[in-house]
């Protein structure tokens, strides 16, 4: 079942056309990872997506949704649904952590008891120090539990990996592969790093002059002989 179907998709800012005609779909339970260089229109993209930003022409649908046409009520409905991880995290710098589970499952009147929380995303050693004393792999742990509490059906990362170290990398890769093993939610993610396209993504969506240059799966990439998808990336982009 299609959760997101994008036709067409236009969005200009004054006479710097952005996104120039971007056709898309995602699954339930699929990880799609959007590529580009910067200012390709990803983050533009990925706006539209969240319901927060405006597109010109074409259509977006959300959950059966056509967004082009929805009343605030139902737009807020869609909005419940998703969850966004951003770069670079934010939060109430002088909280601590639980109080931050605690006050998002509140907002959210999220049903997940905070101590699964916390044990889930191994947080115990971490509960009672302060935000902004975290690591930036911790504080993006931290962001992703609390994106967590909403139970998404779709969950959208934006270089949720920028600065880690490979060992935290790995750390948020495995809670990222859980929740869609676990609920079937679907995860759509921009990053710049592209072994992790090849060894966690279905597909991959490449913005390249602000059109889908590519939208394929990754074996599907591979297959077509490219001996990665960095090599496929730096060949595309250096067009």
């Amino acid at each position: 079942m299609n959760i997101i179907d994008v036709n067409n998709l236009t969005k200009a800012y004054g006479t710097n056309a952005v996104l120039k005609g971007i056709d898309f779909q995602a699954q339930e339970g699929e990880i799609i990872g959007v590529i580009g260089k910067n200012g390709a229109g990803k983050s533009t993209f990925l706006e539209i997506l969240m319901t927060i930003k405006q597109y010109d022409t074409g259509t977006v649908f959300v959950f059966d949704e056509d967004l082009n046409s929805l009343p605030m009520n139902r737009l807020e409905k869609i909005r419940r649904q998703i969850s966004v991880v951003l770069q670079p995290t934010q939060f109430y710098q002088t909280l601590k952590v639980e109080e931050l589970l605690r006050l998002f499952k509140a907002y959210y009147k999220s049903p997940i008891d905070i101590k699964t929380i916390i044990t889930d995303f191994k947080l115990q050693p971490y509960r009672k120090k302060y935000f902004d004393k975290l690591s930036g792999g911790w504080k993006q742990i931290v962001s992703l539990a609390i994106a967590f509490l909403s139970q998404p059906k779709l969950l959208i990362l934006d270089e949720p990996t920028t600065g880690l170290d490979p060992h935290m990398r790995n750390i948020l890769w495995t809670y990222i592969t859980d929740y869609n093993e676990k609920t079937g939610g679907t995860v759509i993610l921009t990053t710049h790093n592209m072994d992790e396209i090849e060894l966690y993504c279905d597909k991959v969506l490449l913005i390249n002059n602000g059109v889908n240059e590519i939208f394929d799966s990754t074996e599907g990439i591979l297959a077509s002989g490219y001996t990665s998808i960095n090599a496929f990336y730096l060949e595309k982009v250096s067009i």
